[in-house]
């Protein structure tokens, strides 16, 4: 392919730029001869298009507004799959388009007006937390929760590796076109949107309050008591529900917009102001957008600049895990204790031997020690173990247009992105001393990222006229990028004043003289530095507007692959369309129907440091060697074919388009498969190879599939401006293979597991799928019954891990509804996800002490019933279980994962608004629209405990495991827009 690619482009010196007609304001768009922005910025005419590609219009991310843009379309687009992590407003959100495909990152490619970003989710240094129980700090959010919705006109969603081959190893996994706002023409127009939203907890854990703390507490004696409530019976109140806030969010957003024939501007102030649910928990963010376009020179040369900055700050996002969750003991309070004796301003004292605050909870000892037990007061937590996180973006760009001739267009553009997020845990006096630790001064936790990303192209886009039957459009040009980031960690529990939290009241000494590495004391600066550079082209054929043939080519060289044997890699694409209602006599109904099929190659650099790992430095000196490392060809050259190079994603799909009913009805499916080879898999025990150990290596191996299919059907019921219904869906169902993992001409165990960064419990097994669940089972017999001993317990396999479940959705659906009755509008989108199973460890531990209200069940009902559960002489069991040994056996941390693995199905009412437009027509005012609106607002189907879709982080691994989430929250409130 790449032979008949590079003659044909280098013939035709340059590439495709098709002709303009009108932009594509939604997905729900008819008009055939619609116009799409495609890579590089490019806009071609969606019919010309060889792939797939969903595009929707800003007015459907502002309808019903979320802090991070990308939450709005969950369910708008097909096969986009979207997790949200516990960060709350602002944080991150997790995006896989066509199944996963990489086990470092499978996370698309951003593009603001045709240039590309790097967002900080997937990268080094900035996946958030894992699924852990030690987790000490929370999701720092990303780039995306920095833009405005106010300042998108349009997004563009290219799914597979032809539609995004342009963009190189950054486009593997797909690409998010975002096509900002431009001022408009004539005069002009002002606009103020403000939205309040309110935020209520409406699914929480089951929990009892019917039996109490397992040994009682005796003030009298100094008895804290124990942690668990396996006690008797009795009475407690349900403290719980009352320790939830309502969430408050209000939006305001302001923006200009003017222009003449020359110049045009748009500029845009906004802010975002959140109250969580969680007490204390608070989000802020201000906005800026300004861009300008400018003509000269006889409208000839085009200047588009634009320029946005946000500041966030965030206070007590929900951490996962035990330590530092108010979650974990606000569930596990034992019953019987007054909880209010503990809660609001009651969970401190001031302690006169130290004139420092003190921690008033049940489980500290009348001398002021804890009694052993992991436990804080949920307040002490939030007011005294405080996070606190400052996100700061600035996005600048500028792309300069010259206009050859009337064919051919020279352009050059370039961005610059700065982004800094400042996190830091406060530990004061008084906490948990596992978690205080040193001196008992205090302890600070802080993690910096920076992060500096410039990009620029020099691009030739033309169109000549070849005849009348013949077009052409094609691109060529080069670019260059790099990236620098520098993550800063610091642990520190030694402080020399107590309770002051600055980097200069830090000791980073001991009295032994020893290193100051570890028990608390860790201070590492990494640094991440990437450079590539590229030649790319691109050429579109038409024949009399019925048939396409798109081809592409790109080579990059990429610093990641310093060392390596060959730093170039280079991949192609070709499409194929035909426009069968152009090229035969259709019925009548039939208004447009078109056949398309692509084929492409991508490359995937690596990670900076990859071939070259560098060593650890950690409180100014060098503690250790990386952790592992590239094979070593000049010990092993036999082992060349495992040296680190580009991974590979070979990717074909094939589709049709249809428009029927003088365009009501639109329809477009498309198939798929794709194949990634060569996934950078790190830290691989290398033990076993020939006959000695040799660590641990990094390799290039294994092989990743990916097939399915996705469709969006669109049908105006009723198109009237009385009277309108459109109605729209989206399906799509992706089926993810894992062919090879280790090489099996390397490894014995071909199919030994592969744990991805995030959490312990997702790996991936030849044979499996991406992000297995894989965890401790039940002990069964050969006929699948669970043995149980002489008192009805069952065990645990002695094979620790085994296949739990697959946490990702087999087939996702999108149902969503508009209605105009006049001025008046209503809309509702109904999500699901089907299939997939997910692990619910905050059950299991809510089990163990005996809060959940399965265990009160149980106890109510004399005991547990273990369904086809045999001794081990094979006599079937009937009877009932003592509930407190069944769950302090499957419960827990270390207790049996099958037990609490849940269905995965949902279906939810997605989002709701009906607004209402009034006419004002006055000399300064336009018009007003009001709104109602409603995010999350209730479930139709759901048997987790919790929310699956919700993520700790947006790591590869840790989806589809709660680990003290955020609880389900329902948003209902009010917004309104008014144009002057």
């Amino acid at each position: 392919m790449r032979k008949t690619v590079i003659p044909v482009l280098l013939a035709i010196s340059l590439s495709a730029y098709a002709q303009e007609t009108k932009k594509a304001d939604t997905a729900k768009t008819t008009k055939i001869e619609e116009v799409v922005v495609t890579s590089l910025g490019i806009k071609r005419q969606a019919r010309s298009l060889t792939y797939s590609s969903q595009q929707i219009g800003g007015d459907e991310l502002t309808e019903v507004k979320t802090p991070n843009l990308l939450n709005s379309i969950n369910g708008k687009v097909s096969n986009v799959q979207i997790n949200k992590t516990n960060g709350g407003a602002g944080g991150s959100v997790r995006v896989i388009m066509r199944g996963d495909k990489s086990t470092r990152n499978s996370q698309p490619l951003y593009v603001i007006d045709g240039i590309p970003i790097i967002n900080n989710t997937g990268t080094q240094g900035t996946t958030g937390p894992n699924v852990d129980y030690f987790a000490s700090m929370p999701d720092t959010g990303d780039v995306l929760s920095t833009i405005n919705p106010e300042d998108i006109e349009s997004i563009n969603f290219l799914k597979g590796a032809s539609a995004a081959a342009l963009y190189g190893a950054a486009g593997g996994n797909g690409a998010v076109l975002i096509v900002t706002k431009t001022g408009a023409k004539g005069k002009g127009l002002l606009s103020f949107t403000s939205s309040l939203t309110f935020d209520k907890v409406y699914s929480l854990p089951k929990l009892q309050y019917s039996y109490l703390q397992t040994t009682p507490q005796d003030a009298s004696t100094g008895t804290t008591g124990s942690q668990d409530s396996w006690g008797e019976k009795g009475a407690s109140k349900d403290h719980v529900k009352d320790f939830f806030d309502t969430g408050i969010t209000w939006t305001n957003g302001l923006t200009f917009q003017a222009g003449n024939d020359k110049s045009s501007s748009f500029f845009s102030l906004g802010n975002t102001t959140n109250k969580g649910v969680i007490p204390t928990s608070t989000f802020d963010q201000y906005n800026l957008n300004f861009r300008n376009t400018s003509k000269f020179l006889e409208d000839r040369l085009v200047l588009d600049a634009n320029v946005m900055a946000s500041l966030q700050e965030s206070r007590n996002r929900l951490t996962p895990g035990t330590y530092f969750s108010p979650l974990t003991n606000l569930y596990w309070f034992p019953r019987g204790i007054n909880f209010d004796n503990y809660s609001g301003d009651k969970y401190t004292y001031f302690d006169q031997t130290r004139y420092l605050p003190a921690q008033n909870w049940w489980a500290i000892k009348p001398d002021g020690g804890f009694n052993g037990e992991n436990s804080q007061n949920p307040y002490w937590i939030l007011n005294k173990n405080t996070v606190n996180t400052k996100n700061k973006t600035f996005y600048g760009s500028a792309a300069l247009s010259y206009t050859i001739n009337d064919w051919l267009v020279a352009k050059a553009r370039g961005n610059y992105n700065y982004f800094n997020s400042d996190s830091q845990r406060n530990v004061a006096v008084y906490s948990l001393p596992i978690v205080l630790g040193g001196n008992n001064n205090g302890k600070i936790y802080k993690n910096t990222v920076e992060r500096t990303s410039s990009y620029g192209d020099f691009i030739l886009v033309g169109n000549p006229k070849i005849n009348d039957n013949l077009s052409l459009d094609f691109t060529v040009g080069g670019s260059v990028s790099d990236s620098k980031t520098t993550v800063t960690n610091i642990e520190n529990n030694k402080l020399f004043i107590a309770n002051l939290f600055a980097l200069n009241n830090l000791d980073w000494g001991n009295s032994s003289g020893e290193g100051t590495v570890g028990n608390g004391l860790n201070y590492t600066i990494t640094n991440y530095n990437r450079r590539d550079q590229a030649f790319f082209a691109s050429a579109n054929f038409g024949y009399k507007k019925m048939l396409y043939l798109d081809l592409t080519f790109r080579n990059d060289w990429s610093s990641t692959l310093a060392g390596a044997p060959n730093r170039s890699f280079d991949y192609e694409s070709i499409g194929i369309n035909g426009i069968m209602s152009e090229m035969f006599q259709l019925p009548s109904f039939i208004n447009f129907w078109k056949l398309r099929t692509s084929y492409a190659t991508v490359g995937n650099a690596l990670d900076p440091n990859s071939t070259l790992p560098q060593p650890i430095f950690n409180g100014g000196v060098v503690t250790g060697s990386y952790t592992s490392s590239p094979v070593d060809i000049s010990l092993y050259p036999e082992l060349a074919s495992l040296f680190p190079r580009p991974e590979k994603n070979k990717s074909f799909e094939a589709g049709t388009e249809f428009r029927l009913f003088n365009n009501k009805l639109s329809f477009d499916i498309t198939y798929y498969n794709t194949v990634t080879t060569d996934q950078y898999l790190k830290g691989v025990d290398a033990t076993g190879y020939y006959t000695t150990t040799i660590g641990k290596w990094d390799i290039n191996a294994g092989k990743i599939q990916n097939t399915g299919f996705e469709s969006s059907l669109s049908y105006k019921v009723f198109n009237s401006e009385k009277f309108g219904w459109t109605t729209t869906l989206n399906a799509s169902a992706n089926k993810n293979r894992i062919k090879e993992v280790f090489p099996s001409g390397f490894y014995p165990d071909s199919e030994k597991l592969f744990t991805l960064n995030g959490g312990g419990f997702n790996v991936i097994k030849k044979g499996g799928s991406f992000g297995d669940l894989y965890g401790t089972v039940f002990l069964r017999d050969a006929q699948g019954r669970i043995i149980v001993d002489e008192n009805g317990l069952p065990s645990k396999d002695p094979n620790q891990r085994q296949y739990l479940g697959n946490p990702n959705p087999k087939f996702m659906l999108g149902f969503s509804n508009s209605f105009n009755i006049g001025k008046f509008n209503l809309n509702f989108l109904v999500d699901g996800k089907f299939g997939g199973k997910v692990l619910g460890m905050t059950q299991a531990l809510n089990d163990k002490f005996g809060v959940s209200q399965a265990t009160a069940d149980a106890r109510d009902a004399g005991g547990v019933v273990i369904p086809d559960a045999v001794y081990a002489n094979g006599q079937a069991y009937t009877g009932r279980t003592d509930a407190h040994a069944y769950y302090n056996l499957v419960g827990g941390s270390d207790g049996i994962n099958e037990a609490y693995i849940y269905n995965a199905t949902t279906i939810r009412l997605r989002q709701a608004s009906a607004s209402y437009t009034f006419n004002v027509n006055a000399k300064y005012f336009k018009d007003i629209t009001l709104s109602v609106i409603g995010t999350n607002l209730f479930f139709f189907y759901k048997k987790a405990p919790f929310d699956p879709e919700q993520v700790s982080g947006v790591n590869p691994g840790g989806v589809g495991v709660d680990m003290f989430g955020m609880p389900i929250t329902r948003s209902f409130g009010f917004s309104l827009k008014a144009n002057f």
